[in-house]
């Protein structure tokens, strides 16, 4: 079999020097790789190991760790994976940024006053600390995920949704919805106030509307390795 597991968080460039990102540490989708590696290697021929820059990949001779910056990153590496190899399963762990940076600019020069001659500088590689009042106009990001089936319809897709605050019937019908939308074949839904430093809470729905209910990182990986591992063979 062949994976990719995406885990942490993208990174959005406002300059060379500075990004926008969120506050995924990427722990989840090591604690999947960790489970691939240790229990099912021998079934693994490669883990294509997609990485947010601040995000630890799991080491391991099946593990080929990429490096992802923004969101355009991730989509052309998963592009090129799924159409230049035949993938088995994708577990999308990442944290993907909903909006990407379309330009910078100063709240003077939106409304039209700034001075042309003596205006913000933001020209070159790193934009000035000087520059009162910055602006970073944000746009939407594509929705990643949804490319994954309709690039390789046979491959085995995981996807992750996490709300916060919200009542149980509500998370699971909301991982059902990304299910639906996407064609995954699992979706992992988990609620932040279900998660502190001890404890990661998370239910890993099937097409069937059933799912699993697990009370850690260590548990939510074993059953998502394990879920992807039966439907692998079940096709095998």
């Amino acid at each position: 079999m062949k994976i990719i597991i995406t885990a942490g968080g993208t990174s959005e460039k406002i300059d060379d020097v500075r990004t926008i990102t969120n506050t995924s540490t990427g722990r989840l989708g090591y604690a999947i790789g960790t489970a691939f590696v240790n229990n099912y290697a021998g079934d693994i021929e490669k883990i294509y190991y997609l990485h947010g820059t601040r995000a630890p990949y799991v080491e391991s001779d099946i593990v080929e760790p990429v490096r992802i910056g923004g969101v355009a990153d991730l989509q052309r590496q998963l592009e090129r994976l799924l159409t230049e190899e035949k993938i088995d399963a994708v577990i999308h762990a990442m944290a993907v940024s909903d909006y990407v940076v379309k330009e910078v600019t100063t709240l003077d020069r939106i409304r039209g006053v700034e001075d042309a001659e003596h205006g913000a500088d933001l020209s070159g590689n790193k934009i000035s600390s000087d520059i009162d009042d910055l602006v970073i106009h944000m746009k939407r990001s594509p929705k990643v995920i949804g490319i994954i089936k309709k690039l390789s319809p046979e491959t085995t897709l995981v996807g992750f949704k996490l709300l916060s605050g919200v009542p149980h019937e509500e998370l699971i019908a909301v991982g059902r919805g990304l299910m639906e939308k996407n064609d995954c074949d699992f979706v992992l839904a988990n609620d932040l106030r279900e998660i502190d430093a001890e404890h990661h809470r998370g239910y890993l729905i099937h097409r069937s509307g059933a799912y699993d209910s697990m009370e850690s990182k260590e548990e939510i990986a074993e059953m998502i390795a394990r879920r992807v591992m039966e439907k692998g063979r079940s096709f095998a």
